[in-house]
């Protein structure tokens, strides 16, 4: 146990405890109910409190930046769905914020007011989650994701970004063995983007966080769709262009979270456990030295997972959007379609004549929305519709097919966004022109959407 002359010195936890934990689906993860604790510190024996008492499960406990609230996704009966809750952090005050019909979880404080949160809908194998965001009271709830990919919330940075996971590719119910990656966006739903990490498979990335000094820490999972209950514990560093493992790829982990410094709390496997159902608890960890220190709180019955220190935190920076809600369009400007990673010397081969934008309807069927001309540089610059999924194609003359995309994206009313090529990688850096499709007096290409008739004269 941690000696008790560091103990005081620690800030009081709040951390989840269930006897199953399971990686399972997006709300899977504790099939036999689970409980939210606070432990608090002192010199003596340590006190866990049970802060909900009479709810079947919780989950995803995250902290106020005042340190005065706890939000966590709780479920109050067996046959409940899980929805969104706050409370004090001494556990008074406790209130319902979201009613979602399909269930809601996984909630994540955003400045001046607001969350984000995951919400579910469907059922059976045509299940999916998007990300909402609303105001703290849970009311003006609306969606910022729109397209396949299972989308979940996991951290707001300091830069006022969110950082959300979810399916690799972004697909409508992929196949087993589809990964889950990392992506951050504005908190308005633009400039979905894959952060800073390259295609691995089936590996499961989630748990993320970041740190006061920038660095982005999370769980990694793999092999066979990740479905060990834990996985690595993996940062990406400032600087960086990729994820690296930071512990023993031996060692199980289920979370970690920052206690200040170089100190972590993370969750580990007992090694005597095994790695598909075994079983967690709370240890200190020092990132500098990458070492795992003393334990902080350890129970035979249960695992202790999902832990957050109960501390005052920064606010991150308020994101300011510049998007026009009274628009139902937004624009593409593609700087070089013939970059892309999975050519053999990094450039398609061939001439790329237009480029093709498909649209996934609410049927799962697909629709042709019209083509756009791919400029001698082999940029476009295309005008589509808002909040709605969709891909691209390349074509040459004849219409043969260049190089497709396999993720949906989307763009919001009035967003400007921008790519450097075709599945491009995230290590390139554009030359400094002007593109061609930029020289075009009459701006981007519509597809699907209604041609204006030019004025008569």
């Amino acid at each position: 146990m941690f000696p008790a002359s560091k103990r005081k010195t620690l800030p009081d936890l709040i951390f989840v405890q269930a006897s199953v934990v399971h990686p399972g689906g997006l709300d899977l993860g504790f099939p036999d109910g689970s409980r939210l604790v606070r432990l608090e510190r002192g010199t003596g024996t340590v006190k866990l409190k049970n802060l909900i008492p009479k709810f079947f499960a919780a989950a995803d406990p995250i902290i106020s930046f005042d340190g005065a609230k706890i939000f966590f996704s709780g479920r109050k009966s067996s046959h409940a769905r899980w929805q969104v809750w706050t409370m004090n952090a001494d556990g008074s005050n406790l209130r319902q914020l979201t009613h979602c019909p399909g269930g809601c979880f996984s909630p994540v404080c955003l400045p001046r007011g607001r969350i984000a949160f995951t919400e579910i809908a469907g059922k059976g194998s045509g299940r999916w989650s998007a990300v909402y965001v609303s105001k703290e009271d849970g009311t003006n709830a609306h969606p910022i994701t729109f397209g396949p990919g299972n989308f979940r919330t996991e951290t707001v940075l300091l830069n006022g970004r969110l950082v959300v996971s979810a399916d690799e590719p972004l697909v409508p119910h992929g196949p087993a063995g589809v990964g889950r990656a990392l992506y951050w966006m504005n908190p308005d739903g633009s400039e979905l983007t894959l952060l800073r990490q390259f295609r691995q498979g089936d590996v499961v990335r989630t748990e993320a966080d970041e740190l006061d000094n920038g660095v982005l820490l999370f769980v990694e999972r793999g092999g066979a769709g990740g479905r060990e209950s834990g996985g690595r514990l993996a940062w990406i560093r400032r600087g960086r262009l990729h994820s690296a493992l930071l512990t023993d790829p031996q060692t199980v982990y289920w979370s970690a979270n920052e206690l200040g410094g170089d100190s972590l709390v993370v969750s580990k496997e007992d090694e005597k456990a095994g790695s598909v159902s075994g079983r967690f608890d709370l240890y200190a960890f020092n990132l500098k030295r990458k070492a795992l220190g003393d334990l902080i709180y350890g129970d035979p019955t249960f695992s202790s997972v999902q832990p957050v220190a109960l501390k005052a935190r920064p606010a991150p920076r308020y994101y300011w959007s510049i998007l026009h809600p009274g628009m139902s369009t937004g624009r593409i400007l593609c700087l070089d379609a013939y970059l892309s990673s999975e050519a053999p010397a990094g450039r398609l081969g061939g001439r790329i004549s237009k480029v093709r934008v498909i649209e996934l309807q609410s049927s799962g069927h697909e629709k042709r929305l019209g083509d756009a001309p791919v400029q001698e540089d082999g940029s476009f610059y295309i005008r589509v519709p808002a909040d709605r999924p969709i891909r691209f194609a390349l074509l040459s003359a004849q219409d043969h097919l260049i190089q497709a995309q396999q993720s949906w994206i989307w763009v919001r009313p009035g967003e400007d966004r921008g790519c450097l090529g075709c599945h491009e990688s995230p290590a390139l850096t554009p030359r400094d022109h002007w593109p061609l499709a930029l020289r075009r007096f009459n701006g981007p290409t519509p597809v699907g959407l209604p041609i204006r008739p030019k004025p008569a004269h």
